[in-house]
């Protein structure tokens, strides 16, 4: 791909976008290219650069290389004292996510220009990813843990000096966050209000109360302490 040639997506705001981000290819749509993203040649993954990236496919490699070299998950750089997490609020709640950190200003700039978190009534586009009988192609793998696919409208920084990863039953990687020295909510690219925090967390604590009721009643326990925890980084208004 003619990086010189590209051109970013009129909804990327180029003036505000951070330095690591702005050195990342960017696709046939415009919009840059995280480190974590997979590239297809022929229906293959190939080599960053050929072919074209699928956003939606994190490669294993890359994983394996983030953690074993302390790489942003989104530029590829090498963090700091500090790791940041953009997730959403049942991952707020249970402080669990499949992903590795990055740094703070790839995090806010991933919550506040990325399609599908910026956008609450975007979708996500599975075409392609699975086979008739629902296995993905290409050996390709799920993320660990209990994955929620819909669209969490409002998403949250989570910034952290300690993180801990660790392999859950299913196989995988997951990663436990450590006590928060930074929250910050986002909802359509900016700063969310209260209101559109609450109604992501009570559309999607259902989901969660689901995979604890079945197993069993101390995993509905700690849920609920889990909740009234994360309650206290919500902001007032």
């Amino acid at each position: 791909m003619n990086q010189t040639a590209a051109v970013y997506n009129r909804s990327i705001n180029a003036g505000s976008m951070p330095d690591r981000i702005r050195r990342l290819p960017i696709s046939p749509q415009g919009f840059p290219v995280p480190y974590f993203v997979t590239w297809f040649k022929n229906g293959e993954p190939c080599d960053d650069g050929e072919g074209e990236p699928d956003f939606r496919v994190i490669e294993a490699r890359k994983m394996k290389k983030a953690m074993a070299q302390h790489l942003c998950w989104v530029c590829g750089g090498v963090l700091g004292v500090h790791k940041s997490f953009t997730i959403g609020p049942m991952c707020c709640v249970t402080r669990t996510i499949s992903e590795p950190p990055s740094h703070r200003d790839c995090s806010i700039f991933s919550a506040t220009a990325c399609p599908f978190l910026s956008k609450p009534m975007s979708r996500r586009n599975e075409r392609g990813i699975y086979d008739l009988n629902g296995d993905m192609l290409g050996g390709l793998q799920e993320p660990a843990g209990h994955g929620l696919k819909r669209n969490p409208g409002a998403v949250c920084v989570w910034t952290t000096k300690t993180y801990h990863p660790f392999k859950p039953p299913g196989g995988g990687m997951l990663f436990s966050l450590g006590r928060p020295t930074e929250v910050l909510w986002f909802a359509e690219g900016r700063k969310a209000t209260r209101r559109e925090i609450m109604a992501s967390i009570d559309s999607g604590y259902p989901l969660l109360e689901e995979i604890a009721r079945e197993e069993g009643p101390d995993a509905m326990a700690a849920l609920k302490i889990q909740r009234e925890v994360a309650m206290a980084l919500v902001p007032d208004r």
